[in-house]
């Protein structure tokens, strides 16, 4: 339940303000220890700000739930619609595959010159067209009525999908998704708004690929190793010459407080990802650190069967799919990899995985809200690729959000378990009702800076996150509102300039590697 937002700030007051003096006290300690609130980087004249990069990924890593949302409802009303005529699977793709034929056909003729030679196939495919849909309602016992509402539920699923047309289903099927998950994610508005400024800044913006066929709602089962897959989808920029792939996140961010005792246990980061039982059996993959158990497999291991009878971890579903991007429609783009909460560590394992081998250049993540995924290991492996300039991460985390926090840390050495490590370069964002704190801070873990490791292990455990109103702050609108309120801040730095800045990282990047 979320608390009323002047309740909830009555109530933190006490609470900040002691934070905000402690913040203030510390300033020579930090002056001595080097570890500046905010370098203000001049970005390169033909760079991108932090803040111009950040924005379209929190809508997009933002807009994902609501639309998966809306096409799960979706999926619900097509199965329960057809369960009245008693249809099966097969059925319903007959049926669906009718409708196409007949949709296609229609936009062929609306297109074709009438004095072309061609013209009297194309009216001929549209009447034959015209009578499999006739035979199809004989067959099935269905009215123009019916084939009209299947009409609707197969337009709303179909792919690929371009951002106009997702407004569209926003704007006329909002009242599919439920008012409890509407109110909890931002609000139709807020959602609508989101995608309007996606289409402002691309009009030609689509979603090539959404893969969201095996979903559960509920963390806890996918904790608890029940069926639920990760949901995934590639958005296309051909205005940014930009490929996103986005993954979402959980849609119930209880869950992430009631199975923090569940987050601990690691296994090898072998890449690549499941392909097939007889790759698995004579396995000499290389392991490049070490990362939670749960994400891995999720992420990177065998998966239900699918439509093509494989059973290829996600992560190579994935690749296969971007290989085949780049090597024909999309040409000369950029890879860029989000996703907010647990679809934040989604994010930077695969975009670890995207760039390990050098296929796509440099690729870039923008995580909001991640929880740890990686140990020291992991972290080194980062290093690495960042050092080749094969990757690049901006990590947005919120003060008093607790999910970024999750599991405990601790310095090296200083702990006889397993510990996570944060990769990247860390926006933290403070609310405004947070006295005397900036609005914004950078955190970055500096090679070989002992004193930088033991102020971030400090200030990245689970008390320092706690708040009244916890869940508040884990939630995309208060993400967007952070963002903007630090938008003066951010549009001063850029993502190379604070990577080429060897005060913050510890190491220089003079490798150049073609974007």
């Amino acid at each position: 339940m979320l608390i009323p937002e002047p309740i909830e700030a009555a109530l933190n007051f006490p609470w900040h303000v002691t934070k905000g003096i402690a913040h203030l006290s510390l300033w020579p300690v930090r002056a001595i220890m080097h570890t500046p609130d905010m370098p203000i980087t001049p970005k390169p004249k033909d760079g991108e700000s932090v803040y111009d990069i950040a924005e379209p990924m929190l809508d997009i890593a933002s807009i994902i739930y609501y639309y998966t949302e809306l096409r799960s409802e979706t999926k619900n009303r097509l199965m329960k619609y057809a369960e009245k005529f008693n249809l099966s699977t097969k059925q319903i793709d007959d049926i669906r595959n009718a409708i196409v034929f007949t949709e296609t056909s229609l936009e062929a003729l609306k297109q074709v010159d009438q004095a072309d030679a061609s013209s009297s196939n194309v009216l001929a495919d549209y009447q034959v067209s015209l009578k499999q849909l006739e035979d199809i309602k004989n067959r099935f016992n269905l009215t123009s009525g019916d084939i009209e509402v299947f009409a609707t539920y197969f337009n709303i699923l179909k792919e690929p999908k371009s951002a106009v047309s997702i407004k569209s289903d926003l704007l006329l099927y909002n009242d599919f998704i439920s008012l409890a998950f509407r109110k909890s994610f931002g609000g139709s508005d807020w959602n609508v708004n989101n995608i309007v400024d996606m289409v402002n800044r691309d009009p030609k913006m689509y979603i090539k690929e959404i893969d969201d066929d095996f979903v559960d709602k509920s963390f806890a089962k996918f904790i608890n190793g029940l069926d639920s897959e990760l949901v995934y989808a590639i958005f296309v920029s051909p205005e940014n010459k930009r490929v996103t792939v986005a993954f979402r996140g959980s849609v119930n961010a209880n869950d992430w407080i009631a199975n923090t005792h569940n987050l601990g246990v690691m296994t090898d980061f072998k890449l690549p990802g499941y392909t097939s039982e007889e790759a698995e059996l004579r396995d000499s993959r290389n392991s490049y650190g070490r990362v939670h158990e749960g994400f891995y497999n999720y992420l990177f291991g065998k998966t239900a069967k699918g439509a093509n009878g494989s059973y290829k971890s996600k992560s190579e579903e994935i690749m296969g799919l971007l290989v085949d991007l780049f090597d024909k429609e999309c040409k000369g783009y950029s890879l860029f990899v989000t996703g907010h909460s647990l679809g934040g560590s989604m994010s930077t394992m695969f975009a670890a995985r995207a760039a390990t081998f050098g296929q796509f250049g440099k690729v870039t993540n923008v995580s909001f809200a991640s929880p740890y995924c990686g140990d020291q290991g992991f972290r080194d492996h980062f290093y690495e690729l960042e050092q080749k300039n094969l990757i690049r991460h901006i990590r947005f985390s919120n003060e008093e959000d607790v999910v970024p926090l999750i599991p405990f840390v601790a310095p090296n050495g200083l702990a006889p378990v397993e510990m996570y490590k944060h990769t990247g370069m860390n926006i933290r964002m403070y609310n405004a009702s947070q006295l005397l704190f900036p609005k914004c801070r950078l955190f970055y873990p500096k090679m070989g800076s002992l004193s930088n490791e033991v102020r971030n292990a400090i200030l990245n455990n689970v008390p320092m996150g706690l708040s009244v109103g916890v869940i508040s702050k884990h939630l995309c609108p208060e993400y967007c509102s952070r963002l903007e309120s630090s938008s003066e801040e951010l549009k001063k730095i850029s993502v190379e300039g604070l990577y080429e800045d060897a005060d913050i990282t510890g190491f220089s990047t003079d490798v150049v590697v073609k974007k």
